[in-house]
Order: structure tokens, then sequence, then C-alpha cells
């Protein structure tokens, strides 16, 4: 009788270590493979009454942190060409890192991205700020996004949407020195910046600000707050944080960095629909 449950054991102990092995193969498989390419959306309702009646359900998308060549591919780019322009925005906004510091990117690749990024469609213009790894090839960069029909922007610019009031945009991309006014404008402010870190040094010249960076952690685990930190300074991963009368929103980005994984942080587009009170 011993004998035959010490057989019986043998027999199962190589299916558990199968399905083991099954189960870790398709994790990694999930986390390296599936879920940084599967690409969502999510949609923010923005309300101030500093914005304009004539704004009323103005639509921006916001996409970040590509690191094309790492995890995001021709596949992806596609992917969140179609996605933003089913959207259909007035404005489109990126707020840097096109670029992976570890891929050097082809003429072709270079190509590529100029073609795809050009056929993205808004109403009213695109715009974009340089991330901490699009200065390491800024002219490259710069070339790509201005073929693409993308303005980077440095200082601040109204928007006009079926009114004579304006909102501004306000460009700040990584390395660049930081201009305050002493006040808040009256005009609504949209601030655009890659690391979300500065958020405390701009929030009260900015009703909104919208940033990047941070990839939600790369991975996410229940009361967890992203276990990968890529900026020791900031305490801004992913989401909605206020700060008196100022609103941040950072994206979790599209690309990965260092680790190319993600798990319960899938790559996110955003949609931002602005109302008055």
């Amino acid at each position: 009788m011993e004998n035959e449950i010490i057989e019986t054991k043998k027999r199962r102990w190589p299916k558990r270590v199968f399905i083991i092995v099954l189960i870790l193969t398709f994790f990694i498989i999930y986390i390296h493979k599936i879920e940084p390419s599967f690409i969502t959306t999510k949609e923010y309702a923005i309300t101030n009454s500093k914005i304009p009646p004539s704004f009323e359900g103005f639509k921006i998308a916001h996409f970040s942190d590509i690191h094309f060549g790492r995890t995001t591919n021709e596949n992806e780019i596609k992917t969140i060409v179609k996605k933003i322009n089913e959207m259909k925005p007035d404005i489109v906004v990126f707020t840097g890192d096109l670029f992976d510091p570890y891929i050097t990117l082809s003429k072709e690749n270079e190509t590529f991205l100029e073609e795809q990024l050009s056929t993205i469609h808004s109403t009213l213009g695109n715009y974009a700020i340089l991330g901490d790894h699009d200065y390491e090839q800024k002219d490259v960069y710069q070339n790509i996004m201005n073929n693409a029909n993308f303005q980077i922007l440095e200082n601040n610019i109204p928007i006009y949407y079926k009114g004579t009031t304006p909102i501004y945009l306000k460009g700040i991309s990584s390395n660049q020195e930081i201009s305050l006014s002493s006040s808040k404008n009256k005009e609504y402010q949209i601030t655009l910046c890659h690391e979300p870190a500065i958020f405390d040094d701009i929030y009260t010249n900015s009703d909104l600000v919208l940033a990047g960076h941070s990839l939600g952690g790369l991975i996410r685990l229940p009361f967890t707050n992203g276990l990968f930190k890529f900026d020791k300074t900031n305490n801004y991963i992913l989401g909605e944080y206020k700060k008196e009368n100022s609103t941040l929103i950072v994206s979790n980005g599209i690309g990965t960095e260092n680790l190319s994984i993600r798990l319960g942080n899938p790559p996110t587009i955003n949609l931002y629909r602005l109302y008055n009170n």
C-alpha cells in the first residue's frame, strides 16, 4: 500500500512541475509581450469655472513616453494613431520620451515615425515637448516632430475655440529653465511637462498640468503606488493629484524603460474633456 502511494506521488510530481512551469511561462509572456502591447484609453472630465463657456466639451488627447523600439514597435504606433483619431480631439499633446536611451533608430525608423505621427488629426493642432531622453537625440526628435506637424512648445500660446476668449497652453521640456510669472493668469492655463515632480514648482501658475515620465511605476500591485520609480524626487506616479486650485494628471505612458515589462498598468492614452462650472 505504501509503495502504491509513493508511486502515485512520483507520477504527480512531474505534472505539478509542468503546470508550474506553464504558469510561469505564461506570466513572463504576459508581462513582457501582452500587457505592454495592450493599449487602452482613459477619459477625464476637467471642470473649472475659468474654462470659457465656448470650450464646453473641448477634447484633448494626451499620450506620452513611447520609448520606441523597446516594447513599443510599429504595430503599437499604428494603434496609437488609430485610437487618437477615433477620439476626434480638438488638440493632441505629447509629453516627451519618443526615444529609448538603449535603442538606436535607423533612418527607416525615423521615417516611419514621421509618416505615422503625421497622420494624427486634430481640429486645432498637435503639440509636443521634449522628455529627458529626447535631449540625447534632440535634432532627430525635433526633425521627426516638426515633419509630423507637431509644434514643439517652449512658450505660452493662446488657444481659441468657438469664441474670442482663449485658454493658454504652455510647454516645459526637460532641462528647460522654469519661468514663472508672479501670479496665475486670469485665463485658464494648461501646462505640459515631462517630469511630474516639477508640479510643486508650477502649480501656483497652472490650472491643469499634464505630465508623463513615471510610466505608472511599470508594475502596480494592490496597495502599492508602482514598484519602480525612475526619479527619487517624484511622488507623482500615476493619475490625478490636486494642490490648491491646480490639478496634475500623470499619464502612465505607452512604452517601458529599463525593465521591458508591465503588470496591472497597461499603456494608456488619456482623453480630457473641458467643462465650465
